[in-house]
Protein backbone atom coordinates (compact mmCIF):
# COMPACT_ATOMS: atom_id res chain seq x y z
CA UNK A 1 0.00 0.00 0.00
CA UNK A 2 1.37 3.41 -0.82
CA UNK A 3 -1.61 5.56 -0.83
CA UNK A 4 -0.42 8.29 -2.82
CA UNK A 5 -3.66 9.66 -4.64
CA UNK A 6 -5.93 11.55 -2.83
CA UNK A 7 -9.42 13.62 -3.62
CA UNK A 8 -10.15 16.33 -1.37
CA UNK A 9 -13.78 15.84 -0.26
CA UNK A 10 -14.32 18.50 2.02
CA UNK A 11 -18.01 20.29 1.17
CA UNK A 12 -15.57 23.64 0.51
CA UNK A 13 -13.22 20.98 -2.01
CA UNK A 14 -16.57 19.81 -3.24
CA UNK A 15 -18.30 22.85 -4.19
CA UNK A 16 -15.24 25.02 -5.34
CA UNK A 17 -12.05 23.80 -5.67
CA UNK A 18 -10.94 22.54 -9.33
CA UNK A 19 -7.79 20.96 -8.64
CA UNK A 20 -9.01 18.43 -5.17
CA UNK A 21 -7.17 15.20 -7.66
CA UNK A 22 -3.78 15.40 -5.09
CA UNK A 23 -0.55 13.17 -3.96
CA UNK A 24 2.67 13.81 -2.54
CA UNK A 25 5.72 12.21 -3.03
CA UNK A 26 6.81 12.64 0.38
CA UNK A 27 5.98 12.92 3.43
CA UNK A 28 6.54 15.79 5.91
CA UNK A 29 8.13 18.92 4.48
CA UNK A 30 11.41 20.34 5.03
CA UNK A 31 10.51 24.03 4.77
CA UNK A 32 10.08 26.20 8.14
CA UNK A 33 7.29 28.18 7.79
CA UNK A 34 5.39 29.30 11.24
CA UNK A 35 2.23 29.84 9.43
CA UNK A 36 1.99 26.32 7.92
CA UNK A 37 -1.84 24.48 8.40
CA UNK A 38 -0.36 21.56 7.46
CA UNK A 39 1.13 20.13 10.50
CA UNK A 40 -2.64 20.49 12.28
CA UNK A 41 -3.77 17.93 9.73
CA UNK A 42 -1.12 15.35 9.16
CA UNK A 43 0.62 14.55 12.28
CA UNK A 44 -2.01 14.60 15.35
CA UNK A 45 -1.04 16.35 18.70
CA UNK A 46 -0.15 19.58 20.31
CA UNK A 47 1.09 22.47 17.90
CA UNK A 48 5.18 21.80 18.96
CA UNK A 49 4.53 18.33 18.45
CA UNK A 50 2.66 18.74 15.50
CA UNK A 51 5.11 20.89 13.97
CA UNK A 52 8.07 19.34 14.74
CA UNK A 53 6.59 15.72 13.63
CA UNK A 54 5.92 17.83 10.73
CA UNK A 55 9.26 18.51 9.68
CA UNK A 56 10.64 14.83 10.04
CA UNK A 57 10.87 14.83 6.00
CA UNK A 58 11.50 11.45 4.66
CA UNK A 59 10.46 9.09 1.57
CA UNK A 60 6.90 7.41 0.61
CA UNK A 61 8.13 4.98 -1.89
CA UNK A 62 9.70 1.86 -0.51
CA UNK A 63 10.67 0.02 -3.59
CA UNK A 64 10.25 0.10 -7.56
CA UNK A 65 6.78 -1.85 -7.30
CA UNK A 66 5.08 1.26 -5.32
CA UNK A 67 6.09 2.96 -8.49
CA UNK A 68 4.84 0.31 -11.26
CA UNK A 69 1.46 0.74 -9.14
CA UNK A 70 1.19 4.11 -9.60
CA UNK A 71 2.08 3.75 -13.55
CA UNK A 72 -0.90 1.12 -13.41
CA UNK A 73 -3.41 3.34 -11.86
CA UNK A 74 -2.61 6.35 -14.50
CA UNK A 75 -1.94 3.75 -17.63
CA UNK A 76 -4.97 1.29 -16.80
CA UNK A 77 -7.07 2.67 -13.73
CA UNK A 78 -5.86 -0.03 -11.60
CA UNK A 79 -5.87 1.87 -8.24
CA UNK A 80 -5.90 -0.61 -5.72
CA UNK A 81 -2.88 -0.16 -3.26
CA UNK A 82 -2.22 3.36 -4.15
CA UNK A 83 -5.32 5.11 -2.15
CA UNK A 84 -7.72 4.60 1.10
CA UNK A 85 -10.11 1.53 -0.44
CA UNK A 86 -12.95 4.29 0.40
CA UNK A 87 -11.84 6.60 -2.57
CA UNK A 88 -10.88 3.84 -4.82
CA UNK A 89 -13.94 4.17 -7.23
CA UNK A 90 -14.26 7.60 -7.15
CA UNK A 91 -9.85 8.03 -7.93
CA UNK A 92 -10.58 5.34 -10.91
CA UNK A 93 -13.37 7.64 -12.72
CA UNK A 94 -11.30 10.66 -11.57
CA UNK A 95 -8.16 9.05 -13.83
CA UNK A 96 -10.65 7.99 -16.28
CA UNK A 97 -11.86 11.24 -17.01
CA UNK A 98 -8.06 12.85 -16.69
CA UNK A 99 -8.85 14.89 -13.73
CA UNK A 100 -5.68 16.93 -13.34
CA UNK A 101 -3.41 15.77 -10.78
CA UNK A 102 -1.94 18.38 -8.34
CA UNK A 103 1.33 17.29 -6.93
CA UNK A 104 2.06 18.72 -3.96
CA UNK A 105 -0.49 18.90 -1.45
CA UNK A 106 0.36 18.80 1.95
CA UNK A 107 4.36 17.93 1.18
CA UNK A 108 7.16 19.57 -1.29
CA UNK A 109 7.93 16.76 -4.23
CA UNK A 110 11.55 18.92 -4.51
CA UNK A 111 12.47 19.13 -0.89
CA UNK A 112 15.38 19.07 0.09
CA UNK A 113 18.21 16.38 0.23
CA UNK A 114 15.43 13.93 -0.41
CA UNK A 115 14.47 14.90 -4.23
CA UNK A 116 17.97 15.16 -4.92
CA UNK A 117 18.96 11.94 -3.22
CA UNK A 118 16.21 9.83 -4.51
CA UNK A 119 14.52 11.70 -7.41
CA UNK A 120 11.30 10.25 -6.69
CA UNK A 121 9.16 13.19 -7.63
CA UNK A 122 11.33 12.88 -11.21
CA UNK A 123 10.55 9.28 -11.68
CA UNK A 124 6.51 10.14 -10.87
CA UNK A 125 6.72 12.80 -13.58
CA UNK A 126 7.68 10.85 -15.90
CA UNK A 127 5.01 8.52 -15.42
CA UNK A 128 2.38 10.95 -15.76
CA UNK A 129 4.02 12.32 -18.95
CA UNK A 130 4.56 9.10 -20.67
CA UNK A 131 0.99 8.61 -20.22
CA UNK A 132 0.11 11.83 -21.00
CA UNK A 133 -1.85 12.84 -18.13
CA UNK A 134 -1.93 16.56 -17.18
CA UNK A 135 -0.66 17.82 -13.94
CA UNK A 136 0.32 20.63 -11.82
CA UNK A 137 3.33 20.46 -8.95
CA UNK A 138 2.94 22.92 -6.07
CA UNK A 139 6.91 23.79 -4.57
CA UNK A 140 8.62 26.22 -2.86
CA UNK A 141 12.13 24.82 -4.18
CA UNK A 142 14.11 25.98 -6.97
CA UNK A 143 15.18 22.91 -7.49
CA UNK A 144 12.00 22.87 -10.14
CA UNK A 145 13.97 25.08 -11.95
CA UNK A 146 16.92 23.05 -12.82
CA UNK A 147 17.75 21.97 -16.52
CA UNK A 148 16.94 19.02 -15.45
CA UNK A 149 13.32 19.44 -14.15
CA UNK A 150 13.14 21.60 -17.01
CA UNK A 151 13.69 19.47 -19.73
CA UNK A 152 11.71 17.22 -18.16
CA UNK A 153 8.14 19.75 -18.10
CA UNK A 154 8.97 21.03 -21.22
CA UNK A 155 8.87 17.67 -22.87
CA UNK A 156 4.81 17.01 -21.22
CA UNK A 157 4.22 19.34 -23.98
CA UNK A 158 1.48 21.58 -22.55
CA UNK A 159 0.36 19.21 -19.95
CA UNK A 160 2.21 20.27 -17.03
CA UNK A 161 2.21 23.65 -14.73
CA UNK A 162 4.27 24.68 -11.94
CA UNK A 163 3.32 26.66 -8.90
CA UNK A 164 5.61 28.33 -6.77
CA UNK A 165 4.73 29.74 -3.57
CA UNK A 166 5.69 32.86 -2.32
CA UNK A 167 4.18 35.34 -0.12
CA UNK A 168 6.55 38.31 -0.11
CA UNK A 169 9.63 39.87 -1.66
CA UNK A 170 10.86 40.87 1.82
CA UNK A 171 13.78 38.61 2.92
CA UNK A 172 14.22 40.22 5.94
CA UNK A 173 10.01 39.43 7.09
CA UNK A 174 10.39 35.64 5.50
CA UNK A 175 13.79 35.48 7.35
CA UNK A 176 10.97 35.66 10.56
CA UNK A 177 8.14 33.73 9.03
CA UNK A 178 9.66 30.95 7.44
CA UNK A 179 12.73 30.10 9.58
CA UNK A 180 13.36 27.93 12.24
CA UNK A 181 16.47 26.25 14.59
CA UNK A 182 18.07 23.81 12.33
CA UNK A 183 15.78 24.77 9.36
CA UNK A 184 14.73 27.78 6.43
CA UNK A 185 13.21 28.06 3.52
CA UNK A 186 14.28 28.83 -0.18
CA UNK A 187 14.87 32.68 -0.46
CA UNK A 188 12.35 35.09 -1.86
CA UNK A 189 15.19 35.89 -4.70
CA UNK A 190 15.49 32.32 -5.26
CA UNK A 191 11.96 31.66 -6.07
CA UNK A 192 11.44 34.46 -8.06
CA UNK A 193 14.55 33.44 -10.48
CA UNK A 194 12.37 30.17 -10.73
CA UNK A 195 9.38 31.00 -11.81
CA UNK A 196 11.54 33.32 -14.32
CA UNK A 197 12.93 30.41 -15.84
CA UNK A 198 10.42 28.53 -16.04
CA UNK A 199 7.88 30.96 -17.48
CA UNK A 200 10.98 32.01 -20.31
CA UNK A 201 11.32 28.07 -21.06
CA UNK A 202 7.22 28.40 -21.68
CA UNK A 203 6.09 26.43 -18.99
CA UNK A 204 2.90 27.57 -17.50
CA UNK A 205 3.72 29.10 -13.93
CA UNK A 206 1.76 30.39 -11.33
CA UNK A 207 3.13 32.08 -8.04
CA UNK A 208 0.54 31.08 -5.09
CA UNK A 209 0.39 33.78 -2.66
CA UNK A 210 -1.20 32.12 0.09
CA UNK A 211 -1.29 33.07 2.67
CA UNK A 212 -2.09 36.71 2.45
CA UNK A 213 -1.62 37.64 6.30
CA UNK A 214 -3.45 40.99 6.67
CA UNK A 215 -1.34 43.63 8.07
CA UNK A 216 1.55 42.49 7.31
CA UNK A 217 2.12 40.96 3.74
CA UNK A 218 -0.93 42.64 2.17
CA UNK A 219 1.46 45.92 2.10
CA UNK A 220 4.86 44.78 -0.30
CA UNK A 221 2.01 43.35 -2.39
CA UNK A 222 1.69 45.36 -5.40
CA UNK A 223 5.83 45.07 -5.43
CA UNK A 224 5.48 41.35 -5.30
CA UNK A 225 2.75 41.57 -8.35
CA UNK A 226 5.08 43.55 -10.83
CA UNK A 227 8.51 41.71 -10.15
CA UNK A 228 5.72 38.48 -11.26
CA UNK A 229 4.26 40.10 -13.76
CA UNK A 230 7.85 41.44 -14.74
CA UNK A 231 9.09 37.55 -14.48
CA UNK A 232 6.67 36.53 -17.04
CA UNK A 233 4.41 34.73 -15.04
CA UNK A 234 0.84 33.55 -16.15
CA UNK A 235 -1.29 33.00 -13.14
CA UNK A 236 -1.64 34.25 -9.16
CA UNK A 237 -3.62 32.82 -6.80
CA UNK A 238 -3.92 34.87 -3.34
CA UNK A 239 -5.94 33.59 -0.20
CA UNK A 240 -5.91 35.28 3.18
CA UNK A 241 -4.45 33.39 6.25
CA UNK A 242 -6.56 30.94 8.08
CA UNK A 243 -5.52 29.47 11.42
CA UNK A 244 -6.32 25.62 12.22
CA UNK A 245 -8.61 25.62 15.22
CA UNK A 246 -6.72 22.99 17.33
CA UNK A 247 -3.42 25.22 17.35
CA UNK A 248 -4.96 28.74 16.57
CA UNK A 249 -3.71 30.48 19.83
CA UNK A 250 -0.48 28.34 19.87
CA UNK A 251 0.28 29.21 16.06
CA UNK A 252 -0.47 33.14 16.66
CA UNK A 253 1.42 32.80 19.43
CA UNK A 254 4.68 31.72 17.43
CA UNK A 255 3.50 34.21 14.44
CA UNK A 256 3.85 36.55 17.03
CA UNK A 257 7.27 36.01 17.99
CA UNK A 258 8.12 36.34 14.61
CA UNK A 259 6.33 39.38 13.85
CA UNK A 260 7.28 41.11 17.32
CA UNK A 261 11.12 41.15 16.21
CA UNK A 262 9.97 41.57 12.49
CA UNK A 263 8.30 45.35 13.80
CA UNK A 264 11.70 45.60 16.64
CA UNK A 265 13.75 45.17 13.43
CA UNK A 266 12.29 48.29 11.41
CA UNK A 267 9.25 45.77 9.95
CA UNK A 268 5.94 48.06 8.92
CA UNK A 269 2.74 45.92 10.72
CA UNK A 270 -0.24 47.37 10.51
CA UNK A 271 -2.54 49.54 12.84
CA UNK A 272 -5.79 46.59 13.29
CA UNK A 273 -3.20 43.67 14.17
CA UNK A 274 -0.76 45.99 16.50
CA UNK A 275 -4.18 47.08 18.45
CA UNK A 276 -4.15 42.76 19.08
CA UNK A 277 -0.37 43.27 20.15
CA UNK A 278 0.35 41.31 16.59
CA UNK A 279 -1.90 38.19 17.69
CA UNK A 280 -3.60 37.19 14.56
CA UNK A 281 -6.15 34.60 16.46
CA UNK A 282 -7.47 37.91 18.46
CA UNK A 283 -7.68 39.86 15.33
CA UNK A 284 -9.58 37.40 13.86
CA UNK A 285 -11.94 36.65 16.31
CA UNK A 286 -12.37 40.70 17.02
CA UNK A 287 -14.51 40.66 13.55
CA UNK A 288 -18.52 40.11 13.88
CA UNK A 289 -18.50 38.09 10.97
CA UNK A 290 -15.69 35.60 11.90
CA UNK A 291 -16.46 32.12 10.56
CA UNK A 292 -15.37 29.59 12.81
CA UNK A 293 -16.20 26.36 10.69
CA UNK A 294 -14.55 23.07 9.18
CA UNK A 295 -11.71 22.88 11.60
CA UNK A 296 -10.25 26.14 10.72
CA UNK A 297 -10.87 30.05 11.47
CA UNK A 298 -11.00 32.58 8.50
CA UNK A 299 -10.45 36.07 8.10
CA UNK A 300 -13.30 38.80 8.01
CA UNK A 301 -15.36 38.26 5.00
CA UNK A 302 -16.30 42.37 4.87
CA UNK A 303 -11.98 42.55 4.77
CA UNK A 304 -12.02 40.32 2.28
CA UNK A 305 -14.53 41.79 0.37
CA UNK A 306 -12.87 45.19 0.22
CA UNK A 307 -9.44 44.00 0.03
CA UNK A 308 -9.13 40.94 -2.71
CA UNK A 309 -10.53 43.90 -5.50
CA UNK A 310 -7.11 45.65 -5.04
CA UNK A 311 -4.83 43.20 -5.56
CA UNK A 312 -6.85 41.77 -8.43
CA UNK A 313 -6.03 45.83 -9.58
CA UNK A 314 -2.74 45.26 -9.12
CA UNK A 315 -2.57 42.27 -11.48
CA UNK A 316 -4.15 44.60 -13.91
CA UNK A 317 -2.27 47.05 -13.66
CA UNK A 318 0.96 45.37 -13.86
CA UNK A 319 -0.36 43.30 -17.28
CA UNK A 320 -0.56 47.52 -18.51
CA UNK A 321 2.75 48.45 -17.39
CA UNK A 322 4.77 45.49 -18.97
CA UNK A 323 2.16 44.11 -21.73
CA UNK A 324 2.15 40.41 -19.76
CA UNK A 325 -1.04 38.33 -19.42
CA UNK A 326 -0.85 37.23 -15.67
CA UNK A 327 -4.30 35.70 -14.58
CA UNK A 328 -5.94 36.85 -10.85
CA UNK A 329 -7.42 33.87 -9.36
CA UNK A 330 -9.08 34.41 -5.73
CA UNK A 331 -8.09 31.10 -3.67
CA UNK A 332 -11.15 32.25 -1.13
CA UNK A 333 -14.42 31.37 -3.02
CA UNK A 334 -16.03 34.27 -1.47
CA UNK A 335 -14.75 36.72 -4.10
CA UNK A 336 -14.70 34.20 -7.17
CA UNK A 337 -16.42 36.89 -8.76
CA UNK A 338 -12.98 38.31 -9.20
CA UNK A 339 -11.22 35.66 -10.92
CA UNK A 340 -9.75 36.73 -14.71
CA UNK A 341 -10.06 32.61 -15.56
CA UNK A 342 -12.85 30.09 -15.09
CA UNK A 343 -11.30 28.99 -12.02
CA UNK A 344 -9.19 29.65 -9.10
CA UNK A 345 -6.09 27.97 -10.22
CA UNK A 346 -6.19 29.35 -13.84
CA UNK A 347 -6.04 25.67 -15.29
CA UNK A 348 -8.36 26.30 -18.02
CA UNK A 349 -6.12 28.44 -20.03
CA UNK A 350 -4.43 25.03 -20.91
CA UNK A 351 -6.48 22.78 -23.26
CA UNK A 352 -4.87 19.57 -22.12
CA UNK A 353 -6.44 20.39 -18.17
CA UNK A 354 -10.13 20.42 -19.46
CA UNK A 355 -10.98 17.59 -17.38
CA UNK A 356 -11.06 19.40 -14.06
CA UNK A 357 -14.24 19.68 -12.18
CA UNK A 358 -16.41 22.51 -13.65
CA UNK A 359 -19.71 21.59 -11.52
CA UNK A 360 -18.85 23.62 -9.14
CA UNK A 361 -19.43 26.98 -7.55
CA UNK A 362 -17.88 29.21 -9.88
CA UNK A 363 -19.17 27.77 -12.84
CA UNK A 364 -22.76 28.71 -11.21
CA UNK A 365 -21.68 31.86 -10.21
CA UNK A 366 -20.56 32.49 -14.32
CA UNK A 367 -23.80 30.71 -15.68
CA UNK A 368 -26.01 33.34 -13.08
CA UNK A 369 -23.97 36.43 -14.17
CA UNK A 370 -24.61 35.41 -18.05
CA UNK A 371 -28.20 34.59 -18.15
CA UNK A 372 -29.42 35.94 -14.91
CA UNK A 373 -30.01 33.08 -12.50
CA UNK A 374 -28.64 29.35 -12.56
CA UNK A 375 -30.55 26.20 -11.79
CA UNK A 376 -29.17 22.77 -10.73
CA UNK A 377 -29.49 21.27 -14.25
CA UNK A 378 -27.67 23.74 -15.83
CA UNK A 379 -24.33 22.03 -13.64
CA UNK A 380 -25.34 18.46 -13.11
CA UNK A 381 -24.42 17.16 -16.47
CA UNK A 382 -21.15 18.97 -15.83
CA UNK A 383 -18.06 17.06 -14.04
CA UNK A 384 -17.68 16.56 -10.58
CA UNK A 385 -15.91 13.41 -8.33
CA UNK A 386 -18.86 13.97 -5.64
CA UNK A 387 -22.21 14.72 -7.87
CA UNK A 388 -24.74 13.10 -5.25
CA UNK A 389 -22.35 15.66 -2.77
CA UNK A 390 -22.84 18.84 -5.24
CA UNK A 391 -26.91 18.29 -5.55
CA UNK A 392 -26.59 18.47 -1.78
CA UNK A 393 -24.76 21.25 -1.34
CA UNK A 394 -26.78 23.17 -3.65
CA UNK A 395 -30.01 22.90 -1.36
CA UNK A 396 -28.46 23.13 1.74
CA UNK A 397 -29.63 25.30 4.77
CA UNK A 398 -28.00 26.97 7.42
CA UNK A 399 -28.99 28.92 9.87
CA UNK A 400 -28.88 31.95 7.28
CA UNK A 401 -29.60 30.95 3.76
CA UNK A 402 -28.19 28.78 1.73
CA UNK A 403 -24.49 27.09 1.55
CA UNK A 404 -23.81 28.20 -1.68
CA UNK A 405 -25.27 32.20 -1.45
CA UNK A 406 -22.65 32.25 2.59
CA UNK A 407 -19.34 31.57 0.38
CA UNK A 408 -19.80 33.04 -2.82
CA UNK A 409 -20.41 36.84 -2.96
CA UNK A 410 -22.79 37.61 -5.99
CA UNK A 411 -24.68 35.03 -5.86
CA UNK A 412 -28.18 34.88 -4.12
CA UNK A 413 -30.54 31.55 -3.51
CA UNK A 414 -33.95 31.93 -4.08
CA UNK A 415 -36.42 29.22 -4.71
CA UNK A 416 -38.92 28.31 -7.52
CA UNK A 417 -41.51 25.95 -6.75
CA UNK A 418 -39.73 23.14 -4.81
CA UNK A 419 -36.58 24.14 -6.28
CA UNK A 420 -33.56 26.25 -5.50
CA UNK A 421 -32.21 28.55 -8.28
CA UNK A 422 -29.51 30.98 -7.64
CA UNK A 423 -29.49 34.63 -9.21
CA UNK A 424 -26.21 37.19 -9.71
CA UNK A 425 -26.50 39.93 -7.44
CA UNK A 426 -24.14 42.58 -7.43
CA UNK A 427 -25.32 43.68 -4.12
CA UNK A 428 -25.11 40.57 -2.35
CA UNK A 429 -21.42 41.66 -1.16
CA UNK A 430 -20.42 42.44 2.25
CA UNK A 431 -20.10 46.03 2.86
CA UNK A 432 -16.78 46.40 5.34
CA UNK A 433 -16.41 48.86 8.55
CA UNK A 434 -13.31 49.84 10.05
CA UNK A 435 -12.08 48.19 13.06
Amino acid sequence: MVNFFRLLDSERHIAFCPMNFVADVYIGCPHACWYCYAPSFVVRGNFEASFQGFRKFRRRFKSDSDFEKIESAIKEGKVKGTCNKEQEAFISAAIKHRHPLRIGSVSDPFGLPLENQFGDAYRILEILIENDYPFVVCTKSPLVATPKYINLLKSADGRAGVQISLISLDENLLGYLESRPGGSTPSAKSRLEALRKLSDEGIFTTCRIQPLIPQVTEYGMQELIYALAEAGVKHVIVEFLWLPMGHAKDMSRKLKTALDAYRGAGGKIGPELAKFDNDINAYYRSFDDVEVAYGRIFYSKKKMAELMPKFAEMVAEANKEYNTDMTFGSGNEETSYLNFTENCCGVDRLPAFSGYPKCIGQTALKLAKGKGKVTLADVMHLYNPYLDKFRALWTKKEKTGYFLENRIFKLKATSAGSEIEYIYDDKAIPACEKQ
